[in-house]
Parts: structure tokens; C-alpha cells; sequence
């Protein structure tokens, strides 16, 4: 049986900055069995909104479901 292939997937998060950091340190804090946080951007403020937005690579490494 092969190994399932790793998938990357985009995901930007926005709001107040420190609720920001938090999930964003939370989401990389996971176990990695089933994805695992890659590169996290540095926060950038909202253009319309207030608040700040931040970007993460997840890599989803467990199989895909059906």
C-alpha cells in the first residue's frame, strides 16, 4: 500500500491580531499525523477591515477522504 500524497492547501486567516496569532500558533501546534503547518506569514492589516490577516501553508498529509 503506498503512502497517500501530500497535499497543500491555502488558508488565510483575518481578524483582531491577537486572536489571529493565537489560532495561527494553536493550528501550528497540532499534532502532525494528519496535517501539518508549513510556512506562516507575518500579519498584515486588512485593507477594508480592521484587523490583521495572516497566510499558512498547510500540508494535509493523511488520506484524502471520499
Amino acid at each position: 500500500m503506498r503512502a497517500p500524497r501530500p497535499r497543500l492547501v491555502k488558508v488565510r486567516l483575518s481578524g483582531e491580531a491577537a486572536d489571529v496569532a493565537a489560532l495561527a500558533d494553536l493550528l501550528a501546534d497540532l499534532p502532525g499525523d494528519r496535517c501539518a503547518v508549513g510556512e506562516v506569514s507575518v500579519p498584515y492589516p486588512n485593507r477594508r477591515d480592521s484587523g490583521v490577516r495572516r497566510y499558512l501553508d498547510v500540508i494535509v498529509t493523511g488520506p484524502p477522504e471520499s
